[in-house]
């Protein structure tokens, strides 16, 4: 009789967590799949700085980007679309003739956004 009642609750434990686990992946939408912008930072060279950005695009649409690079006061501006499920590297070169004050901003915006969705600063030291 104390077997039975185990095995009862065993089975209906385990059925439970099949149907939480079934619910869980077909009922709740996965998240937004927003694109993320990964590891943008600068590689110090021998004779110049690489600006390096990876772009990841987890949605199922193709999504353009409007890329901006400052150096001091002279604007970059580059734009790219990354196809769905796949990622995208951008580089930009930095040579130390460019520097005055040394001022590098990466800006990158979405689908013709005017609000960046990510942006950084960096101070490089001109030779």
């Amino acid at each position: 009789m104390q077997l039975s009642r185990l095995r009862l609750v065993f089975i209906s434990s385990v059925i439970i967590l099949v149907a939480v686990s079934v619910a869980t992946f077909f009922f709740i939408p996965p998240s937004q799949g927003l694109t993320e912008s990964k590891r943008v930072h600068i590689i110090e060279g021998e004779e110049e700085w690489i600006l390096q950005c990876d772009l990841i695009n987890r949605q199922e649409k193709a999504i353009s980007y409007g890329i901006h690079v400052t150096v001091d006061d002279a604007i970059y501006r580059d734009s790219t679309v990354v196809l769905p499920g796949k990622t995208y590297t951008y580089i930009h070169h930095i040579y130390p003739q460019q520097l005055d004050k040394g001022e590098v901003i990466f800006t990158l915006y979405q689908d013709n956004s005017t609000q960046p969705v990510e942006q950084a600063t960096y101070y490089l030291k001109p030779d």
